[in-house]
């Protein structure tokens, strides 16, 4: 018995190790960058994401929830793809695309509308990535502490496999900094809107450094059979049909915007789903020269319009309709629409620009020098434990 309980000791060791090595080669790869640093908007011309919108093509989408996978050991694991399925429909969903840990889930790939989707991340952080459009899954992460440049490098690896990648919950267990928000570029949305987290302070700070990144809202439900979970923030995606080329290309221009849907604590569910049903929705955002024009389906209590810095702008109050005029030193203007119950509507920015399209001001690159000098120090670090270990070893066997 002795034997075989020292046998698996062993085994278990030499996984531990291999995977404490595995961990560790990555860390080995992560190269340092040079970053461009903040450059605000600006320009002569207004990029207005909803400029071909059609008020009767609004599509309601969630691209976060997880199902039962890894044998059950991730969290998700009360949730069946039928459940799944089933729940959504009868909130009135369109598509929900879930997105498993580190794995696409293929259910329902034989339909048109889908879009394989997954979560990237194991890091103790929470410094996780939304995959959408993936065509595999990336094992690439750095599991114990992240730097900017290594989050860069992340990010760059993923958009080599996924068609979109959105930064997910920034503001958990601040997986993403404010300030780093800054500098990374290379990713197409932002989960401003999570069902545990709201990270408008992520999304103005990136907006106010000139990437332009559009909002993403989700539930990333884990238990959907808890109406506090499901149904409550979720992404409407302004798109003529729900073949995934339509709904990928209409989240690309940031045709789209982010609903916080008011949660009523341990709500029946069918009466969420009466409740669904009669959510307002987005008739109009137009621009008639600098004048910024919205109209909503139903009165909104509050109309804000927001800019550099997360500056409120102005507020507007009991109306259907509001405008805003686009003022020479606005970089960016979006809009936050409240309504009696407390339900909002998040719209994608105004963005100023130059030139034949709207491109991010924020770039980086690899600084092959740094990265030479960071490798170097690796080696001689390791070179120096080798040699302690040598020499520790030497004084046992002496002794």
């Amino acid at each position: 018995m002795k034997k075989i309980l020292g046998s698996l000791l062993k085994i278990t060791l030499a996984v531990l190790v291999i995977l404490l090595a595995i961990f560790l080669a990555f860390y080995l790869q992560a190269p340092v960058y040079k970053f461009s640093g903040p450059s605000a908007f600006s320009g002569s011309k207004l990029y207005n994401p909803y400029e071909n919108m059609d008020a009767a093509n609004w599509c309601k989408y969630n691209f976060q929830v997880q199902s039962r996978v890894w044998g059950g050991l991730t969290d998700g694991r009360k949730n069946s793809n039928g459940l799944i399925d089933s729940i959504y429909n009868q909130l009135g969903f369109d598509h929900v695309a879930t997105s498993d840990y580190q794995q696409i889930n293929y259910y329902g790939s034989d339909k048109p509308d889908f879009i394989p989707t997954y979560e990237h991340g194991y890091n103790v952080f929470k410094t996780h990535q939304v995959c959408i459009g993936a065509e595999k899954v990336l094992w690439t992460d750095l599991m114990f502490f992240q730097t900017l440049s290594m989050k860069q490098w992340i990010l760059d690896q993923l958009n080599k496999d996924s068609r979109i990648v959105a930064m997910a919950h920034p503001l958990l267990r601040n997986g993403y900094t404010v300030d780093e928000m800054k500098y990374l570029n290379n990713y197409q949305l932002m989960e401003v809107l999570n069902n545990v987290r709201l990270s408008f302070d992520h999304w103005d700070m990136a907006l106010s450094s000139g990437h332009p990144v559009w909002m993403l809202a989700n539930d990333d439900a884990h238990d959907v059979v808890n109406s506090n979970e499901v149904g409550r923030r979720f992404t409407m995606i302004n798109s003529p049909t729900t073949n995934s080329d339509d709904i990928l290309e209409n989240l690309e221009k940031g045709n789209a915007y982010g609903f916080d849907f008011t949660r009523h604590d341990d709500e029946p569910m069918e009466t969420k789903y009466e409740r669904s049903k009669h959510i307002p929705h987005l008739v109009m955002a137009k621009l008639n020269g600098d004048t910024l024009n919205i109209e909503v389906s139903k009165k909104a209590v509050l109309f804000k319009f927001i800019g550099q810095g997360g500056k409120t702008l102005q507020t507007s109050k009991g109306s259907k309709i509001a405008q805003y005029i686009i003022q020479s030193g606005d970089t960016y203007v979006r809009t936050e629409i409240k309504f009696a119950d407390n339900s909002g509507i998040y719209l994608n920015p105004i963005v100023r620009y130059e030139g034949d399209s709207l491109q991010s001001n924020l770039t980086s690159e690899i600084d092959e020098t740094a990265t030479l000098l960071l490798r170097l120090a690796y080696l001689i670090i390791g070179l120096m434990l080798v040699v302690f270990c040598v020499k520790r070893r030497r004084k046992r066997k002496n002794k």
